[in-house]
């Protein structure tokens, strides 16, 4: 899985700013591809299908990339010389048929893009303040967006139309958004007075605050594969990681002496690349992760990917073997695709086989792999022992692992069931008493 990373360049005197992309291998990891970039880039995302990398930031709109070496530009988002302000946040739906971006342009803070049609789609108002984050859930169906001024809002994608706004009871710029795919009516966002929200969209609800009033937080995310499971970072250079149900975190680290400006998870869940305002980009093993915890000890890969601080990353999409496309919009008709749709054939990865689900095997093949054996080398029944045992501790350390999070999280499930037991036998109480004096009343009355 290819990560993608936008900051300031040291080799470009002009302008500034680059945006790479990072291959890890066995014990490196490997620069697979640079461009400079004209301005400053605020965000920097792939498409669902891996068929491009979008990119804005100060000016001249949205640049989508095709992942090559040389990360040739497939086109810009508008194609015209327009001026649509300064671009903070982009989101593609899910089969990339559209982009939505946020940022600073007056009446258009969020507009949605039509990559197939090369034109805007979409307008979509409320917002009063330039918006800095914008990303699509429910899986596709409702598109949210939080902005300066504090407010979150969430519209539905059909229609367009305003379905919730999200007021926090103190108004602080929201700088990320996330939903949740394991519960769609859950909205986490992120603040620059250092809080972290949880709302119910369905309710227009705030539901919980996960951190009180600090360091500003730049960003959070759920975790893709663990349900109620958020990360944040924050401008102390903290690294925390969270259940939506607990009023503390459940395993913290900090960088020293910089702050920890932008984060992704990987699609299995088991990593998370931290990027900073040195300029360096950290893989974190998400297990590792403690109350205590050094980051040296968490630490899978550490690279000086940037001359100044890392703006954004993002992390490849595990592509299925068939996915579905949005369909065209009944006003239009067939439209041929062009070099502005990010569709799966333009992208090199869609040949290669999808990486195997399972991350431990995945692990000691590539091990084993390392160790180079072929008909023509002679090597010792010794030597070979040696490497069976070595692979063999290593799965069994990442086995047990495994089973320890397992049993972690299993015990977890059961003291929330014991709770909600608990909970459920006082209510029980609480409606017995209560029947037990009315009928104390009745017999009173009826005595009389």
């Amino acid at each position: 899985m290819i990560l993608a990373s936008a900051g300031r360049s040291s080799t470009s005197a002009q302008s500034g700013y680059e945006v790479k992309t990072f291959a890890p291998e066995p014990n490196d990891v490997r620069c697979v591809g640079r461009v400079q970039a004209t301005c400053e880039r605020h965000c920097v995302r792939w498409s669902p299908t891996n068929g491009a990398l979008a990119t804005a930031g100060v000016s001249g709109g949205v640049h989508l990339y095709k992942p090559d070496e040389s990360l040739t530009l497939l086109g810009t988002i508008p194609e015209e010389e327009l001026d649509i302000g300064e671009v903070y946040g982009i989101d593609f739906s899910p089969g990339s048929r559209y982009l939505a971006t946020g940022g600073s342009a007056a009446q258009e803070e969020v507009a949605v893009w039509d990559l197939r049609r090369r034109k805007k789609h979409r307008v979509l108002t409320g917002h009063d303040s330039a918006v800095n984050t914008v990303k699509y859930g429910e899986f596709g169906r409702v598109l949210g967006s939080g902005s300066a001024s504090g407010v979150v809002l969430v519209h539905d994608v059909e229609s367009g139309a305003q379905t919730g706004r999200l007021t926090p009871p103190t108004l602080s710029g929201v700088t990320s958004i996330d939903f949740s795919k394991y519960s769609p009516q859950h909205l986490v966002s992120a603040c620059m007075d250092g809080t972290v929200r949880l709302w119910d969209i369905e309710a227009g609800q705030l539901q919980s605050t996960l951190t009180v009033r600090g360091s500003e937080c730049y960003q959070v995310e759920f975790s893709p594969t663990v349900p109620g499971l958020l990360g944040y970072v924050k401008s102390d250079g903290r690294v925390v990681l969270q259940d939506i149900t607990s009023p503390t975190p459940s395993g913290a680290l900090t960088f020293k002496g910089c702050q920890a400006t932008s984060m992704c998870w990987h699609y299995s869940g088991f990593a998370l690349a931290v990027g900073t305002s040195d300029g360096r980009i950290s893989w974190l093993d998400t297990r590792k992760i403690s109350g205590g915890a050094d980051v040296a000890t968490c630490q899978i890969y550490d690279i000086k990917a940037h001359d100044g601080g890392v703006e954004a990353l993002s992390w490849q999409h595990p592509i299925p073997q068939s996915f579905q496309v949005e369909k065209t919009p009944s006003r239009g008709d067939n439209i041929p695709d062009s070099p502005m749709t990010p569709i799966a054939a333009k992208s090199r990865l869609l040949h290669e086989p999808a990486p195997a689900p399972a991350p431990v095997v995945d692990a000691v093949s590539r091990d084993l792999a390392t160790t180079r054996i072929d008909q023509t080398s002679s090597v010792s029944t010794k030597e070979l022992e040696t490497i069976i045992e070595n692979a063999t501790e290593k799965l069994g350390d990442a086995l047990r692992a495994q089973v320890r999070d397992l049993h972690l999280e299993l015990l977890r499930q059961h003291q929330s069931t014991v709770d909600e037991t608990a909970q459920m036998f006082a209510e029980m109480r609480q409606l017995q008493l209560e029947m037990a004096q009315e009928i104390a009343q009745l017999r009173n009355e009826l005595g009389r």
